[in-house]
């Protein structure tokens, strides 16, 4: 599905076949993006307890992307109601002579609320976030998701992402 930023800056779907509109955050939306939030957090802190719990978002931390300009949220919204959000910022490699140097765009988060899945909201925001990309002339996408999380690992997986790498710990605390 091919997705144009106009100038209102709306991404817009050209078959135009679901009932939500996809367009970037505003100030406005931060109360529902903070709902969506706390429901990611709630599900992270099931999958690893260790590692994450349960937070009520604030709201400083959509503030702080939606104003800075290297980074954005896009969202899914119906009637005022944020269905599902994806937070993407650029970044760059680091400037190491045994690296190749890379502008990026990175997933932070992408999100659905749990009554919405399964609808082609992930995918359209997807979508919009390579939009986003191709539109800064960025050299590709990278994410991280969970290891428990395996429907996510499919989802990225059919979004054409791959795996480049893997995050591991070595347990020093008894906390664990």
């Amino acid at each position: 599905m091919d997705m144009t930023l106009n100038e209102t800056n709306i991404y817009t779907a050209p078959d135009k076949k679901h009932d939500w509109e996809v367009r970037l955050a505003t100030l406005n939306d931060i109360d529902s993006i903070c709902q969506l939030y706390n429901e990611f957090y709630t599900h992270n802190a099931s999958l690893q307890p260790k590692y994450y719990q349960t937070a009520n978002e604030s709201g400083k931390y959509p503030l702080h992307t939606i104003t800075n300009s290297g980074s954005d949220i896009i969202i899914a919204i119906k009637n005022e109601l944020v269905l599902g959000l994806i937070h993407i910022r650029t970044m760059n490699t680091p400037p190491y002579a045994s690296i190749v140097t890379h502008n990026y765009a990175e997933i932070v988060d992408l999100i659905t609320t749990a009554t919405h899945r399964n609808r082609g909201i992930g995918s359209t925001l997807m979508e919009a976030a390579k939009n986003w990309a191709k539109t800064r002339h960025l050299d590709y996408i990278e994410l991280s998701v969970l290891s428990e999380s395996i429907d996510e690992q499919r989802f990225y997986n059919h979004k054409d992402f791959t795996s480049v790498s893997h995050t591991m710990r070595c347990i020093l605390s008894d906390r664990f």
